[in-house]
């Protein structure tokens, strides 16, 4: 019989590859996205106009690039201390439950959820585009998503499993064998402005792509690019119109953990969430509560986060969500190791970065 015996949530934003002393320089990518969903309400803006409307309350909290090297040294201690404690744990299948942006899917098929259970997965190095802005901070971030090409191992017949249990209990999932190279397509980003929608549409160029990058992420930084088994589950938390709902990530979550209490071979079997919490703009709020309910096994308030909290890549949070509904039927308890809300720019752009484990 299988069991849970380790849960893990970690952030996997650019911003963990790089030294402190880089940041700023990431920062003034900010001024350029057009992605940038501000709390409450959840309404994207421009940066120069966020920062002339943004409450003084919130502009109060960026205190230049003086905190950054410490909150950049907080999370490398974090992140430390989840890839020793999963390499000690050395499960025999990991189910990595993360999501796609611009990467393995695109609007000529966007599953709300999928899974990927081919006998492997190509990790493939990332390439810095010609021209790109500031080579050293690419170059880093790069490296950051995976240095070494590796076919990862994936944990092929749970992967069947699973699907097949999703399936009997009414999850309609999609999945995936193989990867099309090269592969590229288009996305639009939905999300509310005060105008009505975001016209807004990104397009990649087809080309090689290995694991999306909250899964290289996880197999570079906490397996030390010594990965087990490994099973990739996608949430389109980004894109409308097919999010998943919190109810649902819940629910998918649950449906994980009981499928390895049904599985029939002997394993232990690790469970992380990748991704998150808020960014690319703070809401401590949304992030706090979220955390304060994995701590409580508050399924309630896990379920009814706010969706219009949950727009651009905020939406990561669904990740943890479904997290939690699996650690809650797991019965393990949540140490939470350390939450760095990072305010980068005065407009409240930045992230909560949290990392935190289940025993």
């Amino acid at each position: 019989m299988a069991d849970i015996v380790l849960g893990i949530g970690t952030s996997h934003t650019p911003m963990l590859t790089l030294p402190g002393e880089l940041w700023p320089s990431y920062a003034r990518n900010d001024q350029r996205n057009p992605e940038l969903a501000f709390p409450p309400h959840g309404l994207v803006m421009p940066y120069q106009e966020a920062l002339d409307s943004v409450p003084p309350t919130a502009r109060e909290k960026y205190r230049g690039s003086e905190p950054f090297k410490a909150q950049a040294e907080a999370c490398q201690r974090a992140l430390d201390e989840l890839s020793s404690t999963l390499r000690a744990v050395n499960p025999d299948i990991t189910v990595i439950i993360g999501d796609d942006q611009d990467e393995w899917f695109f609007e000529d098929n966007m599953p709300a959820l999928s899974v990927y259970w081919g006998e492997s997965a190509p990790l493939i190095p990332r390439v810095v585009p010609a021209g790109t802005r500031d080579p050293e901070v690419a170059e880093a971030i790069m490296r950051g998503y995976g240095d070494v090409p590796m076919d990862v191992p994936v944990a092929s017949r749970f992967g069947r499993f699973l699907i097949e249990y999703l399936i009997e209990h009414d999850f309609d999932v999609a999945h995936m064998r193989y990867v099309k190279q090269p592969y590229g397509g288009r996305v639009a980003r939905r999300y509310p402005t005060k105008q009505g929608e975001l016209d807004y549409v990104r397009e990649t160029p087809p080309r090689e792509q290995g694991l999306p990058h909250a899964f290289a992420f996880v197999i570079k930084r906490l397996f030390d690019n010594k990965p087990g088994a490994i099973l990739p589950v996608f949430q389109n938390t980004c894109y409308l119109p097919n999010q998943p709902t919190p109810r649902r990530s819940f629910a998918t979550g649950e449906a994980i953990a009981a499928a390895v209490e049904e599985w029939k071979e002997s394993a232990a079997v690790a469970v992380i969430a990748s991704g998150g919490l808020s960014h690319f703009v703070v809401d401590e709020e949304l992030d706090r509560g979220l955390l304060g309910a994995l701590e409580r096994n508050d399924a309630a308030a896990l379920r009814s986060i706010p969706r219009h909290r949950l727009h651009s890549a905020g939406s990561e949070t669904l990740n943890w969500v479904a997290l939690g509904g699996a650690m809650q039927r797991a019965r393990l308890k949540m140490e939470l190791l350390d939450y760095v809300p990072v305010y980068r720019t005065p407009a409240g752009t930045g992230g909560g970065w949290a990392f935190a484990r289940w025993r």
